[in-house]
């Protein structure tokens, strides 16, 4: 990421590593960077300078819903703005896992001003807006119907501020929100399985309260089985869908030692990653975003992923593989 992406005159990633000078950054990356640091934080690898100078710097690319607080406005034409339902809820659980890992209150007011200003502008749906009665976050302010994306991160949010607040109104939150993904969402795929999975265990792990462990367990069940199972093979891989799913099974490895959840099992899909490759190789090109299921890239010229090139690093992408590379350290 450093040699490829690292824009030294904004103090920030660019979104694909062939414009190392172009202006701006990408707000899904910049959310998982920032988690990723916070996992480095915690493995004694970065010093929580290094992640508050990238926090501050990333934030200041944006300007904010409530003046210098507030969500990010990714695009603004005269009065109207568009934020990202789904960027900013993770986004705000990256900012939690911040303060967990800093104890710095600046985080968490962060992510309590773009928790609320999600509800403030009318992102939740509570069933009554849609004839089939989906309830649950919405996409961004272009869609307004419930995503399942938007959804499991509100409720994953929502668990890590009732995590480190102990306020049972983020307690409710994340049950709404766990509850609405039962009515039809806008995508729900496995990544989105196991990170309600991940809220779930997350309130599990406040409240030792067993309801909570049993819907963490069914929704990784239903994560995993439609994510790896023969009848349900998918064509590729790209890290940020693993990464994901690798994120929450390390968790349960965390949390549930000595079970079925074992660590060696959730670093599976992280070698999906590192077949046939050499630290000197991955060194000088990094990682890219689909990768077939043996765990070798596609680089298919003329084809792309996000509107970036298949043969080009995207920031996202990269950032889910230091994630996951400081979580594995971080467990030992």
């Amino acid at each position: 990421m450093q040699k490829h992406m690292w824009n030294a005159a904004s103090s920030n990633f660019v979104r694909r590593a062939d414009q190392p000078n172009a202006p701006g950054s990408d707000a899904w990356g910049i959310t998982i960077v920032l988690d990723a640091y916070a996992y480095m934080v915690e493995g004694g690898l970065l010093k929580p300078a290094d992640l508050k100078r990238y926090f501050l710097s990333s934030s200041a690319l944006y300007e904010k819903t409530n003046g210098s607080h507030g969500n990010r406005i990714l695009a603004r034409q005269g009065s109207q703005f568009y934020v990202g339902g789904d960027d900013d809820l993770q986004w705000c659980a990256a900012l939690v896992h911040c303060f967990a890992a800093t104890k710095d209150s600046e985080y968490l007011n962060a992510a309590k001003f773009a928790f609320n200003g999600l509800v403030e502008l009318g992102f939740w749906k509570d069933g009554t807006q849609d004839a089939s009665g989906a309830k649950g976050w919405s996409w961004n302010s272009n869609d307004r119907r419930p995503n399942g994306v938007s959804t499991a991160y509100g409720a994953l949010s929502a668990a890590r501020l009732f995590k480190v607040t102990g306020d049972k109104i983020y307690q409710q939150w994340a049950l709404a929100s766990l509850n609405a993904l039962e009515t039809p969402q806008v995508g729900f795929f496995p990544r989105d399985m196991m990170v309600a999975a991940d809220a779930a265990l997350t309130i599990f792990e406040v409240t030792k309260e067993m309801k909570w462990r049993v819907a963490a367990e069914n929704f990784y069940a239903a994560a995993t089985m439609n994510a790896f199972s023969k009848a349900n093979a998918i064509p590729n891989y790209n890290p940020t869908d693993v990464g994901d799913i690798a994120d929450g099974m390390l968790h349960f490895a965390a949390v549930l030692p000595k079970t079925k959840y074992a660590k060696t099992r959730a670093l599976i899909p992280i070698n999906t990653f590192l077949h046939d490759r050499t630290n000197e190789d991955i060194a000088e090109h990094g990682f890219y975003s689909k990768y077939d299921t043996k765990g070798h890239a596609i680089t298919t010229a003329g084809q792309s992923y996000l509107g970036v090139p298949l043969n080009v690093p995207y920031l996202p992408e990269v950032a889910e593989m230091l994630k996951l590379f400081a979580i594995a350290y971080k467990l030992g």
